[in-house]
């Protein structure tokens, strides 16, 4: 049965039973001990709710949404679905369409007659029998110039229909030079002839991208457990925790929580039986269950590779270079409803339910407004078809009036993150609680159980889901309340990890009394070598003449900067030699950890009993750089079906030209024994330093003004 909840963001919401089944696991419920803004609590008092809120209302969401959906694809049928009737209709001999108005009033007895008659007369009765009186009428009408028409277009065939195509977009002034036969053609039928006959046409291919029940559960079930992956104070566990494990200890390669999440999910079926449920309520869970591989690729896009499936061998197309074909890369639903892998994560353009419940909620926990209206954009939304890479995709587009609100999902996500998610004060007890972590990570006392009965590091939890639910933000008061029943240690090693065990209760113990790591420098780059950066970008976004931003080879920039003077660079452009996205992604993290290397040992020279940790800030639209609507797709109230771009200069000429931002911010891990004008004198030395190596390096020193001495005041100045 389903249950009713009361959730403080979306009010009174229902949700399926086999959602409730999920909801009422051990691994769901390890949610309610997850602090959805992490560290952002020690900031802000009202941020206190938790990962477990915020999956039941994307749930909810992703429901609204895929049904909303669903009931914009039914309007879309349901005309070409009365037309193809009528169509039929058309087709009908003079006698059979006698025979149609009778079978509109005969009785049972009548029926029972016709049982007399040849099986295939009978078969084509029946057939007549299911049509309405109200189509007939509808034959007498205007609409019999348009179904002829239809059956007419249908008799041209493919090539002949393509060529009345052509001469509709010909020129005028060359119509005089066709053949009668040609001429007449073009008289007789009009462009939306045309486009009323490949509607009718497309019709089997639009039920087959029509959203089923199944398809509606499945994304609220993806909705629900999309999050089930995250560790302590979420994004924390998985960013600064697991980099500093990587980094400090060689630990194993980059680890984000969308895996676990997968992990996690199959893990909650397995060991509470709701495989069996799912398939109570038609999902096909079995080995090569397509709903089960479904809900994961939505959770976590997979890798590409080579689709193993027969479907989507037939889902390949050709790219530019005809040696080469892009595959569909999802095995759980064909490429004509690939508009579903939108709904909870969409990696295309950000634009999902994930962001829309995390925006209200955190904001209304927050204290911060919330200039998105995620219900606006749930009426406007629309599956439309879309010319993408030489053929017809579908996604979720949004009416082109909608354009300029859509850049108020990232405005949101801006403000959120400069606000809070960067907080200076929530780094700096991000970064003590880390700290903390990776002291007692391999301390005893602290390994965590396997299924396999092996006693793993708390770094190590997350690749064993029996261990890892019992892993969630009580770790914080395990470490600062843990003294009772401690044993003297018996050797060097046993007395090390008491050591670094005290450290840690020292370190969190001082976050509870706001004895916090000092912020000494923010820095970013000055405005001309932000310019150089922003030119050298741009030379990706350049089209010439219309062609292919790959035949760019050389272009000369100029860049206005307010005040600043104007700068103009040559930059060449080697497409065989260009770097894919990752490679420069890989690329720029070297170069951004060595700069960080560099500060912290310059700072180390000037004090080397002091411990520094430098840590870089971006500020974005959610897309890095690049505009993030730049993959999003809109249609126009005369063309609701189809899906186009639309250029960023023709939205709202007050959009930024740059969509991020990023800084340096060095922390000082200070001793807790020294007084506050001894602080004080520390930071004006290390202010100093800062402020020389920025002057070297090409940055520009945000301190101004040296911080006050003394513990950080609580809330969140």
């Amino acid at each position: 049965m389903a249950k009713v909840f009361n959730d403080p963001i979306h009010g009174h919401i229902e949700l399926h039973p086999l959602l409730v089944k999920i909801i009422d696991t051990p691994q769901f419920q390890r949610l309610r001990n997850i602090k959805q803004l992490g560290g952002i609590y020690f900031v802000y008092p009202g941020a206190s709710h938790n990962r477990f809120e915020h999956s039941i209302g994307v749930a909810h969401l992703a429901g609204e949404l895929a049904k909303a959906l669903k009931v914009k694809q039914l309007e879309q049928i349901k005309p070409l679905e009365e037309l193809k009737e009528l169509k039929e209709l058309k087709k009908l001999k003079p006698l059979e369409l006698e025979q149609l108005k009778k079978l509109q009033n005969l009785t049972p007895q009548d029926l029972k007659e016709l049982q007399e008659l040849m099986p295939e007369d009978l078969e084509k009765l029946k057939k007549l029998q299911n049509s309405k009186p109200e189509d007939l009428e509808k034959l007498k009408a205007e609409e019999l110039e348009d179904l002829k028409k239809l059956v007419e277009l249908e008799n041209l065939g493919f090539t002949k229909l393509e060529k009345l195509k052509k001469l509709q977009n010909s020129k005028s002034e060359g119509l005089e030079k066709l053949n009668p036969e040609d001429l007449k053609m073009l008289q007789r039928f009009k462009p939306k002839d045309v486009e009323k006959f490949e509607k009718l046409e497309r019709l089997d291919e639009l039920k087959k991208s029509l959203i089923s029940d199944q398809d509606v559960l499945c994304v609220q079930i993806a909705g629900l457990c999309h999050d089930l992956g995250h560790g302590p104070f979420s994004h924390f566990f998985d960013g600064m925790f697991m980099d500093a494990i990587k980094r400090d200890k060689k630990g194993k390669e980059e680890w984000r929580h969308e895996k676990a999440s997968i992990e996690m999910f199959k893990h909650l079926l397995d060991q509470n039986g709701l495989k069996e449920v799912m398939k109570k309520y038609g999902l096909k869970v079995d080995e090569d269950g397509t709903d089960l591989v479904f809900i994961e690729e939505m959770i976590k896009k997979p890798q590409d590779e080579k689709p193993q499936n027969d479907a989507a061998q037939d889902n390949e197309h050709q790219n530019n270079d005809a040696s080469k074909k892009v595959l569909w890369p999802y095995k759980g639903r064909e490429e004509k409803k690939s508009f579903l892998y939108e709904i909870v994560s969409n990696k295309n353009t950000g634009i999902d339910v994930d962001k829309f419940d995390y925006f209200a909620r955190d904001c209304h926990h927050l204290g911060i407004p919330n200039s998105f209206d995620h219900q606006r954009f749930v009426m406007f939304a629309r599956v439309c078809d879309v010319e993408e890479d030489r053929k017809k995709t579908k996604h979720i587009c949004s009416r082109d009036k909608e354009s300029a609100n859509l850049y108020d999902i990232f405005q949101q996500r801006l403000s959120i993150h400069r606000r809070a998610c960067q907080h200076k004060i929530k780094m700096a007890v991000e970064i003590m609680l880390k700290d903390a972590l990776i002291l007692v990570d391999d301390h005893p006392d602290f390994k965590i159980k396997s299924s396999k009965g092996e006693m793993l590091n708390i770094s190590q939890a997350n690749g064993d889901m029996e261990a890892y639910t019992k892993l969630t933000d009580h770790v914080f008061e395990r470490i600062l309340h843990y003294q009772e029943g401690r044993k003297e240690p018996s050797s060097e090693e046993e007395r090390k990890k008491e050591q670094d065990l005290e450290q840690a209760r020292e370190i969190l113990k001082r976050v509870m009394e706001r004895d916090l790591y000092r912020c000494v420098g923010q820095a970013k780059k000055k405005s001309g070598e932000e310019i150089k950066e922003r030119l050298k970008n741009l030379v990706n976004d350049i089209q010439e003449d219309g062609k292919d931003r790959d035949e760019v080879n050389n272009v000369t920039l100029t860049y206005n900067m307010g005040n600043e003077k104007s700068i103009t660079k040559e930059y060449s452009y080697d497409k065989e030699n260009s770097k894919t996205p990752e490679d420069k992604k890989k690329e720029k993290k070297e170069a951004l950890e060595k700069i960080k290397e560099d500060l912290e040992g310059k700072l180390s020279e000037c004090s080397p009993d002091d411990k520094f940790e430098v840590i870089d800030v971006t500020l974005d639209y959610g897309m890095e750089n690049d505009d993030p609507l730049i993959k999003a797709y809109f249609y126009r109230k005369d063309n609701p079906d189809k899906g186009e771009p639309i250029p960023k200069s023709d939205v709202f000429s007050v959009l930024p030209d740059w969509f991020s931002d990023e800084m340096l911010r060095v922390y000082w891990k200070n001793p807790k024994e020294l007084t506050d004008e001894q602080i004080k004198t520390k930071e004006e030395e290390f202010k100093k330093v800062f402020n020389d190596w920025c002057k070297e390096n090409g940055y520009k020193d945000l301190n101004k003004e040296v911080p006050s001495a003394g513990r950080a005041t609580s809330g969140n100045e």
